[in-house]
């Protein structure tokens, strides 16, 4: 069990997330993606307006091009993992104040989700922000009104002596949080939490 800040127990899923570059290229299995649908459709959404619009890739052109749409620092190990989820989500309500803001929370609701399924179905995940937007929208079909939030890396555990050298250590890093008075406060902003 890892020891908490504060002291609790917290389901291991949480815990045991971390933002892997090491994948083994082997396919995931069809029931363990349908587990991934299923955990990203029940996430909560504002109004129940379920934005997201979630895109699969496992190989083929759709799967090239997503590679080449990746900065160069993700695609040196990002092309490794077997399945590429695409997070989108349809056009901001004008009349709805918030509503783009509020759809990219939903949508990272559902990545969240879906993340530690795959984490509690054995398998690894990192969420990238580094691509290029028409790049993505062109390889996978994502309409001109559309929002291209994250991607996904998902796959099995790969070796980290597979990577090139200067990505292992993104691999065996510790995963550190910030103090909890950093980011938690009690009553007022600023005023650290003390639990």
């Amino acid at each position: 069990m890892v020891e908490t800040a504060l002291g609790v127990d917290l389901i291991n899923e949480i815990v045991e997330r971390k933002s892997v570059v090491a994948f083994d290229s082997r396919p995931i299995e069809d029931n363990k993606i349908n587990a991934l649908i299923e955990a990203a459709r029940w996430a909560p959404s504002s109004g129940n307006g379920q934005p997201w619009r979630i895109t699969l890739v496992r190989d083929g052109s759709s799967r090239a091009d997503l590679n080449e749409a990746m900065a160069a620092g993700n695609k040196v190990w990002a092309q490794n993992a077997p399945l590429v989820v695409v997070f989108a989500t349809n056009a901001p309500d004008p009349e709805r104040p918030n509503s783009a803001a509020k759809k990219m929370l939903d949508v990272g609701f559902a990545g969240q989700n879906m993340m530690l399924e795959a984490t509690h179905q054995g398998l690894r995940t990192h969420a990238i922000g580094g691509w290029d937007e028409g790049k993505v929208k062109a390889a996978i079909g994502v309409p001109d009104d559309h929002n291209v939030c994250f991607l996904l890396m998902i796959g099995y555990g790969g070796d980290v002596n597979d990577l090139p050298e200067d990505v292992r250590p993104k691999e065996t890093r510790d995963r550190v949080r910030n103090d909890v008075g950093d980011h938690f406060f009690d009553g007022n902003f600023g005023s650290s939490w003390n639990g």
